[in-house]
């Protein structure tokens, strides 16, 4: 698909009512394309600005006179023919004043995914966010994970790659749901958090990155982060450990047999 036939088919997509096929050669296009992933993005906060506002308290009678007087329409004399219109025109001054925000007000950009797996990182290491499920075993995490997403999760590293499991489960990363791993490199807490490669498409700092190096090496807080592309996964390894240590807990990831040697 090119540029033209995805953004013909905006709709659609955002209110998931396109065929499978139609979602992924669309998610597809936007893993490619810088500009569409940015112009869906822009759409998305739009009409989320435009039913927020409309879902707000109903506009008052003084709010059109503003609007009016603004934009330097003015009104009839007679109040009579106004009153029949007085729902719809409510309904013009929302979009009217939606419309200018959103021209006017500094776009904000997407969030980094280094960012939101580390809020949710610091969450299971406080115990504010409880493990969803505990387990030492690798099999069955894995096991747990793949009933409960879908999109592909492949085994978790193990303790001959220094990553002790502790367990795992589903969380919401950017409205989406993802994969999550915890254990311990080094004696100190490390989360592996497992989303589908299409995903990238919403993170533009993280797809560029990508397109650059293999394996991504940043800081996020006081955390150090090691991102990279797996098969069908973005693979995030955040934590306390080295940077070595966290690089090769990723380069480990899905590389075992199903069953433990």
């Amino acid at each position: 698909m090119n540029c033209a036939d995805v953004r013909q088919h905006w709709e659609l997509y955002y209110d998931s009512e396109g065929d499978s096929e139609l979602y992924l050669q669309i998610n597809e296009h936007l893993a490619a394309c810088q500009g569409c992933a940015k112009w869906f993005f822009q759409q998305a906060q739009f009409e989320d600005a435009v039913t927020a506002k409309l879902a707000a308290a109903e506009p008052t009678a003084e709010l059109w006179q503003r609007v009016l007087y603004e934009t330097g329409v003015a009104r009839p004399a007679s109040a009579r023919g106004w009153a029949f219109f007085s729902p719809f025109l409510a309904l013009a001054a929302s979009l009217l004043l939606v419309v200018g925000v959103w021209q006017f007000a500094p776009q904000r950009p997407p969030e980094h995914l280094s960012e939101l797996t580390a809020v949710v990182h610091q969450q299971l290491t406080d115990e504010s966010e409880q493990i969803e499920f505990s387990s030492l075993s690798d099999v069955e995490v894995e096991e747990y994970l793949k009933d409960r997403v879908s999109f592909p999760v492949r085994c978790p590293p193990r303790k001959d790659a220094g990553f002790e499991v502790r367990g795992g489960g589903v969380c919401t990363i950017a409205g989406d749901p993802a994969a999550y791993v915890v254990g311990r490199v080094e004696n100190k807490d490390v989360s592996i958090f497992i989303l589908p490669a299409e995903r990238l498409a919403q993170f533009v700092h993280e797809r560029d990155v990508l397109s650059r190096e293999a394996v991504h090496h940043c800081h996020e807080g006081e955390y150090d982060m090691v991102l990279a592309k797996v098969d069908r996964n973005i693979v995030v390894v955040i934590g306390r450990g080295s940077p070595d240590k966290l690089e090769r807990v990723v380069r480990a990831y899905g590389t075992y047999p199903h069953d433990p040697a």
